[in-house]
């Protein structure tokens, strides 16, 4: 987690160059002498009038510096004399965070008790409880790396006793049960969705409690529901959000277009997805001159593996994403990879597999959708943006309510039926969920990991899949925190909408947020026997 390098590199950097000055200012002076551990001179600065939240340029107040290197009395001191104790760094850790990680439990416990906020995220979306009820193992090579770096200026790692402080470290930072109460999140009794609650269909009730009580928390997200046995048993709308809202829900349409592109090879519009994707292009297939584009499948595609790169990966794909023209760039974006060999998260290639669907059944790719689709689920379809050719864009930002979505969800729980009606072939079901890749790294998935809880995640045709505890899953991702996850284990559906933030933050920020509705849902998840 290379938030912890960044959080106090600066001491590395930074003080010591500061020591050696002739010219130190007296917050200077706290700092380094917090750095030092040296109690009597912390005090004698205090009594002069330092300021106890001035920060250094990465954002590090005294409390953060004492913190890190585990200055237990200073700590203490520095709280009693009234330091801001939810300040963050400029990687958004408060000193909650960091006593945690590395496992200071009497600094953990001084800083809880003089009411320092368990809620607040990092820039990585994690609550000091989200860091340390991970397994010490992701973490290992960071520790590594921290002691290695400042071991010469007392830092002291020992993993063997944060692997046994963690979970004590755990279960001071998770909430109190009397705290959920305040948060209510009874299903609306409306027409579309028989409800009942988390006792009638065998749920712990303070796991759910407490998952509406950390939703709560979250400043973007729209709603969160839960469906357990077919029935939805919490419904919780936040920041705004409603029953009715419909928004963009961005690559969450990649997971509707694979249905509907299964429902297209049923209907035998096309053959298989071992067609070649320029069958459906005779009027671009005489310009191609990369001979490998001439092999690419629709399961290639389907799978993000047809060597196209991802837009995010350099501006030129980014802008040709953002023309909203699509078919030239079938020849004009180069394959940085050979078909079927690595994943690439191409959005161009979702928009292509668009194009196709409404060529090969020679239909308009929405009416197509709501003939075979949306109308047989009984859901209502807000927009489908087109692109500048009229074809309908698949990879975002079509809209529905979290309820419709979550239809969608229990279409593909149960295989493909709902209400005893086939609507997508059940072997399309098990097909496109399955995991066609492992060891991602892309679009904020580092070595398979996703957020503090997403293990092993791996990605089918256009669905995304990951083990949290001891569940595996899959689930339909688009940017904000848009979520539909399937937990076939627990007959479970869990739902959220986000605010998608097009133009809104610098995409960091956005990223932020969008990691803390994947680390709350993750935690409840990992939660769950």
């Amino acid at each position: 987690m290379k938030i912890y390098i960044k959080i106090v590199f600066t001491l590395l950097v930074i003080c010591p160059l500061q020591i050696q000055s002739q010219v130190q200012s007296t917050n200077t002076n706290l700092h380094i002498a917090v750095l030092q551990g040296n109690l009597e001179t912390v005090k004698e600065i205090l009594k002069s009038g330092s300021n106890l939240n001035e920060k250094d340029q990465y954002g590090s107040t005294p409390l953060i510096i004492a913190a890190t290197f585990g200055k237990s009395e200073i700590a203490q001191l520095l709280i009693e004399e009234g330091a801001d104790l939810n300040i963050p760094n400029n990687q958004g850790s408060t000193p909650l965070h960091i006593a945690a990680f590395f496992c200071y439990k009497d600094i953990v416990e001084a800083l809880l008790s003089n009411g320092a906020d368990k809620s607040l995220r990092n820039n990585d979306g994690a609550t000091a409880y989200d860091i340390v009820v991970a397994p010490v193992e992701i973490d290992q090579e960071t520790y590594k790396q921290l002691e290695s770096a400042l071991g010469p200026m007392g830092l002291k790692v020992d993993l063997n006793i944060i692997k046994r402080t963690r979970p004590q470290i755990a279960e001071l930072l998770n909430g109190k049960i009397s705290d959920y109460d305040i948060v209510k999140y009874s299903p609306l009794e409306l027409e579309d969705w028989e409800v009942s609650n988390p006792i009638e269909q065998g749920l712990d009730k303070n796991l759910v409690d407490e998952l509406y009580y950390d939703a709560s928390h979250l400043k973007t997200l729209y709603s969160l529901l839960i469906i357990k046995n077919g029935y939805l048993i919490g419904e919780g709308y936040f920041n705004k959000g409603s029953v009715d809202q419909l928004s963009k829900r961005a690559s969450v349409t990649k997971s509707y277009l694979s249905a509907i592109m299964g429902i297209a090879i049923e209907k035998k519009c096309i053959s298989g997805v071992d067609q070649r994707m320029l069958d459906f292009f005779p009027d671009i297939e005489n310009k191609i001159t990369d001979q490998r584009k001439r092999t690419i499948t629709l399961k290639q595609m389907l799978q993000m593996r047809a060597g196209y790169p991802s837009e995010e990966t350099e501006a030129a794909y980014w802008d040709a994403l953002w023309s909203g023209k699509y078919l030239d760039k079938i020849e004009a974006i180069p394959l940085t990879s050979d078909p079927g060999t690595t994943f690439q998260y191409s959005n161009l290639t979702s928009n292509w597999l668009a194009i196709i669907i409404a060529r090969a059944c020679n239909t308009n790719l929405k009416s197509f959708g709501q003939k075979n689709l949306f109308a047989p689920l009984n859901v209502k379809l807000g927009d489908w943006p087109e692109d500048l050719d009229g074809y309908n864009i698949g990879s975002g930002d079509i809209q529905f309510t979290a309820r419709d979505m979550a239809k969608f969800g229990l279409l593909y729980l149960n295989e493909g039926r709902i209400e005893g009606r086939r609507i997508i072939p059940a072997d399309w079901v098990k097909e496109s969920t399955q995991s066609y890749s492992t060891d991602i790294n892309s679009v904020g998935v580092k070595s398979g990991r996703l957020g503090r809880y997403f293990n092993d995640v791996g990605y089918g045709y256009q669905w995304w899949s990951a083990i949290a505890g001891e569940h595996q899953f899959n689930f339909a991702w688009g940017h904000g925190g848009q979520l539909i996850i399937l937990l076939k284990d627990l007959d479970m559906v869990i739902v959220t909408t986000a605010d998608p933030f097009y133009g809104k933050e610098e995409h960091w920020n956005s990223w932020k947020y969008e990691q803390a509705v994947i680390n709350v849902v993750g935690k409840f998840i990992n939660s769950l026997p």
